[in-house]
């Protein structure tokens, strides 16, 4: 079995030092990639191309396990699998075409296409058409179309040797990883996140991954899940670090002293403090943002200006001309698609009518009531591990808390709202003692409660009463539940159990 590598061909025109530099990279991903696949393999290398022979052993798994490697490879910008035999006539040619394409070609239009390198005493027109006429005589209702046929036979002719392409796959193509140096990438899990890692991963950057937690453990977990997918299939080469900081101490304080109008800016910019800090001490040249032009109040020119004032290190956003869609779609091909899908969304509970036109004066002058003790502290407890150790860390922060659909007696329901919005939409139970705790309050008045009771965590979506009942269990609080009600279609008042 033989495959040979078209590279990216952006690659190819470069001078030959970059070039060549480029096309050693390519060399040692290549080698660490199939070395974790198949053993018995070479390699044959030109400046053009990159050929590689694997024993026909191989089973369908590992097949399509190499397909899809190098598929997804840096640099990579299509590759063929070929076969390759001596020939001494047409004949000989013909034989293993018929093998591979006659099933092909019937009921359809075809070309035969020839390519010829060396000194031979026929013409590639001479070949082209005995194939194709005995293509012809061997299947049904085929015929011969020289301008945009359904199927192209191509056959290369090197010397003695010709090479049929079975199959031809295409992908992206890009550079090299490790030809860039190190950007620290703002990773949240959803669409504009990971579509925004790939983009300088494509562009031969070496990515590692800054996550804030705000409050929720599995939210932890479903982007550290994403973010060794990414590694695993488009940068398995560069050993990435992924780095949490915990934003939980500092919700609570946004919530209560800054002005709503404020709060996602604020944020923001308190990403990118974090951000600025951690580049400094560990030589980033760059920060990787998701922002994309006009898609959300918060995303506005002037608000990107008075965000990026909080930091000095470079910071970058692939996807600053990406309307909404072109991220999905993206995200699609990659095949971050289904963890975007199901990634909770949490920093919504503080984005509360965000301002548009945010003044960076008055910015700085609501910052201040901030208190920014709780950043270095959140910055010095942060935690980071190698990208390869993410799935051991999984597993030993899984949680699994009981969920529950009616109350009920010697449970209390505990509604994590804010004030304002469990007055304006109150939650009615009959029987069942209903308690507001603001969710920025609960984790600190959670102990004063009867602990002899079971106690039910709910909010409208379930994200808040999930981050919230994950961090007390790990306090070693066992008497909480996720509640989530069953409405009664005929009235308008929630099911409970007496």
């Amino acid at each position: 079995m033989k495959f040979i590598i078209k590279p990216f061909a952006e690659i190819i025109i470069k001078s030959k030092p970059v070039r060549k530099r480029y096309l050693n990279f390519l060399q040692v991903n290549i080698n660490l990639a199939l070395a974790n696949i198949w053993w018995n393999w070479y390699s044959k290398f030109s400046w053009d191309k990159w050929e590689v022979f694997i024993d026909d052993s191989i089973d369908e798994y590992t097949y399509n396990s190499l397909i899809t490697i190098l598929s997804r490879m840096p640099w990579v910008e299509s590759f063929l699998e070929v076969v390759d035999h001596e020939f001494s006539n047409f004949d000989d040619i013909f034989i293993e075409a018929k093998k591979i394409y006659c099933d092909y070609v019937e009921w359809k239009s075809f070309a035969v296409r020839v390519k010829r390198f060396w000194n031979h005493d026929f013409k590639s027109t001479d070949l082209e058409r005995y194939i194709w006429w005995w293509l012809k005589q061997h299947t049904n209702n085929s015929i011969v179309k020289l301008k945009n046929p359904d199927i192209t036979v191509n056959i290369e002719i090197r010397e003695n040797r010709f090479y049929l392409v079975k199959s031809k796959f295409l992908w992206i193509g890009w550079y090299p990883t490790w030809t860039q140096d190190k950007v620290l990438s703002l990773i949240s899990g959803w669409f504009d996140s990971t579509v925004s890692s790939f983009s300088l991963m494509k562009r031969w950057a070496k990515l590692d991954y800054l996550f804030f937690n705000l409050g929720w453990n599995s939210h932890e977990i479903a982007v550290k899940q994403v973010s060794n997918y990414l590694r695993k299939n488009f940068s398995s080469w560069y050993k990435a670090r992924f780095t949490t900081i915990n934003f939980e101490e500092i919700i609570p304080d946004l919530i209560k002293n800054i002005n709503h109008k404020y709060r996602w800016i604020i944020l923001k910019r308190l990403f990118l403090m974090a951000a600025d800090i951690l580049s400094k001490k560990n030589n980033y040249y760059a920060i990787v943002k998701w922002d994309s032009l006009g898609q959300v109040s918060s995303q506005t020119l002037k608000n990107m200006f008075v965000v990026d004032k909080a930091s000095e290190t470079l910071v970058l956003r692939p996807l600053i001309g990406f309307n909404k869609q072109e991220i999905v779609d993206l995200s699609k091909k990659i095949g971050t698609y289904s963890f975007a899908c199901n990634m909770p969304e949490y920093c919504g509970v503080i984005s509360d009518k965000p301002s548009t036109w945010a003044k960076l004066e008055k910015v700085l002058e609501e910052e201040k009531k901030f208190d920014f003790s709780l950043l270095q502290k959140a910055i010095d407890e942060r935690k980071t591990i190698k990208i390869d150790q993410v799935l051991e860390s999984i597993e030993a922060d899984l949680i699994h808390i009981e969920t529950s659909y009616i109350p009920w007696d010697n449970e209390v329901v505990i509604d994590l709202r804010e004030e304002l919005e469990f007055k304006n939409n109150p939650l009615i139970l009959d029987w069942i003692k209903v308690l507001n705790i603001p969710f920025f309050d609960v984790n600190y008045d959670f102990e004063n409660l009867d602990q002899t009771k079971t106690y039910l965590f709910y909010c409208d979506k379930w994200i808040m009463s999930k981050s919230h009942a994950e961090f007390l269990y790990n306090k070693w609080y066992k008497n909480i539940k996720i509640y989530k009600p069953i409405f009664d279609e005929w009235v308008c008042r929630i099911k409970t159990w007496k």
